[in-house]
């Protein structure tokens, strides 16, 4: 199923008086990515070809749609899922430990997350890893881990991810 969000995004008009911007239908982008807006620092925003990462005091809100695990793909094709996942995103070297799972990642933001469908863990360095229910939010801190589905269907997650210095 091909699913989409609605963006509306407002703004003020020349008298000072607030006016709809945009409003739009946003399709799935690479990686199982919804990207909203970007916020960047000193004021400007942007909604189109928005990079994986904000820049450091920026800001992007976006819906992840991850899916769950294929138990038939061979272990080769999973790890060059994995490569050009990373590759994908620009940030190969964000994989500092892996040593818990492929797909353990530091990134250089705060994210703030809440999940919104689907069964998923948090797996971090250590510690058993924390199963998530609807509307659970997670403050990430640019710690070392990654996400396990753990259900049948994706999970999906709203984030709004900050750009650390």
């Amino acid at each position: 199923m091909n699913r989409s969000f609605r963006r509306i995004v407002t703004g003020i008009d020349v008298d000072g008086k607030s006016r709809l911007v945009d409003d739009s239908l946003i399709e799935q982008r690479d990686l199982g990515n919804f990207n909203f807006w970007m916020s960047e620092a000193g004021g400007g925003g942007r909604g189109e070809r928005l990079p994986f990462f904000p820049p450091p005091g920026g800001a992007i809100y976006r819906v992840v749609r991850l899916p769950p695990p294929d138990p038939t793909m061979p272990p080769e094709d999973f790890d060059r899922l994995v490569e050009e996942f990373f590759t994908g995103i620009g940030s190969p070297d964000c994989r500092v430990d892996t040593s818990r799972h492929p797909l353990m990642h530091v990134t250089p933001t705060t994210d703030y997350i809440m999940l919104l469908e689907g069964e998923v863990s948090l797996l971090l360095d250590k510690g058993d890893p924390i199963p998530l229910r609807r509307f659970d939010a997670v403050v990430q801190r640019g710690t070392n881990h990654t996400w396990l589905v753990t259900g049948p269907s994706p999970a999906v997650f709203l984030a709004v991810m900050v750009g650390a210095h």
